[in-house]
């Protein structure tokens, strides 16, 4: 079981006004942006009440180093609506960053937002004897390494195979494991049953002040597991690429 709690975030702009950054990382740099200046105004309220105020930008407080682990916090876009996703730790964190607050939040002169919570559960995950299908949206599955043997093969079904592979380790080694689910990879089956397209414009993904560029796919895939939706699997998770949702 996993907690998860989900807040949609409406944005209300002041005349003229235009969201930021809206062009890099899934169009939600915005998002954490506005919660790292709620999260800086509270920040002593925030870690008297006993949240592990790390997990609003995954950075060790005083080295500065990025912490290494499935981010429990998530700033998501579906369509044209933003969400805020905790998940287990995160969303005590979340709870209390939005406690006590009007319900239109004041982030700048040009920009307010409201906050309203539409999802809290937990959630089961775990393997099961059966397949469940989903749909995996902008998934940025690929490193350079990785990204570069892939451009090398030369049949389409060797491709599918290598991003089956690609995604059963971002399920069992990446969530599975920080997460404490102990999904094994000797009993865990993955299999895509479509693909958007192989030739899709890259995106930009800033990390650590760097912007680089990766190939999304929105796939749709059935796997021995039961999965949470508002879950993100791959590179720039913690933006909301890799959206696994239940297939219609």
């Amino acid at each position: 079981m996993i907690k998860m709690l989900v807040y949609k975030i409406t944005p209300f702009l002041a005349e003229g006004c235009l969201l930021p950054n809206i062009k890099i990382n899934n169009g939600t740099d915005w998002l954490r942006d506005v919660v790292n200046i709620m999260y800086n105004r509270s920040k002593e309220r925030l870690k008297l009440a006993g949240v592990v105020v790390n997990l609003f930008h995954n950075h060790d407080e005083e080295s500065g180093i990025t912490i290494s682990r499935y981010p429990l916090i998530q700033y998501q876009k579906l369509l044209t609506e933003f969400f805020v996703v905790g998940i287990n730790e995160g969303c005590f964190a979340l709870k209390e960053l939005f406690a006590g607050n009007q319900s239109v939040i004041r982030i700048s002169e040009q920009l307010h937002i409201a906050a309203k919570k539409i999802f809290e559960s937990e959630q089961p995950t775990l393997e099961t004897k059966h397949f469940c299908i989903y749909k995996l949206i902008n998934w940025l599955p690929f490193s350079n390494n990785s990204f570069q043997h892939y451009m090398k093969m030369a049949s389409l079904e060797e491709k599918i195979a290598f991003l089956e592979g690609i995604l059963k380790n971002h399920l069992v080694r990446d969530f599975s494991q920080y997460l404490g689910l102990n999904f094994s990879s000797d009993t865990i089956h993955v299999y895509l049953t479509d693909i958007d397209s192989f030739t899709r414009s890259c995106v930009p993904l800033k990390v650590n002040n760097y912007t680089h560029d990766f190939q999304p796919f929105t796939v749709t895939f059935s796997a021995n597991l039961i999965l949470p939706k508002h879950i993100c699997i791959g590179n720039g998770k913690v933006y909301g690429f890799g959206l696994l949702e239940p297939a219609p």
